[in-house]
C-alpha cells in the first residue's frame, strides 16, 4: 500500500498568528514538509531545535514554497504576523470584465493568508 499524505489548510486573518511549534506527529521525520503560501504576505520565523536563541525571519509572498527537511525539519517555526491590507497584497488585480465573477474570492484571498502544508504522516 502506498504511504498516505495529508494537506492541512491553515487560514489566518489580520489578528491571527501561528505560534512557534514543531510538526512532530509523523512517525518518520526523515520526510520533508512542503508549505505553500497563498494570499497576503506573512512573516515566517524559523528557530532552532529549542525555543532558545533568536529565530531567522523570512518574508513569505503569495506563491512562495518553503521546504523543511533534514535539520530544519526539527526546528521550531511559526508565523507571528500577517499583512492583509490591499497595498500589501500579492494577489493580482483582474480585468474589469473578470472582476464581477471573481470579486468575492479575490477579496477574501487579499485579506487572508492561506498556507497549505503537505507532509507524510504514515
Amino acid at each position: 500500500m502506498d504511504k498516505l499524505f495529508t494537506a492541512i489548510e491553515v487560514m489566518n486573518w489580520a489578528d491571527d498568528m501561528l505560534g512557534g511549534h514543531v510538526d512532530d506527529m509523523e512517525a518518520d521525520w526523515s520526510k520533508p514538509i512542503v508549505s505553500i503560501s497563498l494570499g497576503s504576505k506573512a512573516i515566517f520565523l524559523l528557530g532552532g531545535e529549542t525555543r532558545e536563541g533568536p529565530p531567522v525571519a523570512m518574508f513569505l509572498h503569495s506563491g512562495d514554497i518553503v521546504l523543511m527537511s533534514t535539520a530544519s525539519r526539527k526546528c521550531f517555526h511559526g508565523v507571528p504576523s500577517i499583512f492583509v491590507k490591499d497595498d500589501n497584497s500579492d494577489v493580482l488585480d483582474f480585468s474589469p470584465s473578470e472582476k464581477d465573477a471573481v470579486q468575492p474570492v479575490s477579496s477574501y484571498i487579499r485579506k487572508s493568508w492561506i498556507n497549505i502544508n503537505i507532509q507524510q504522516v504514515y
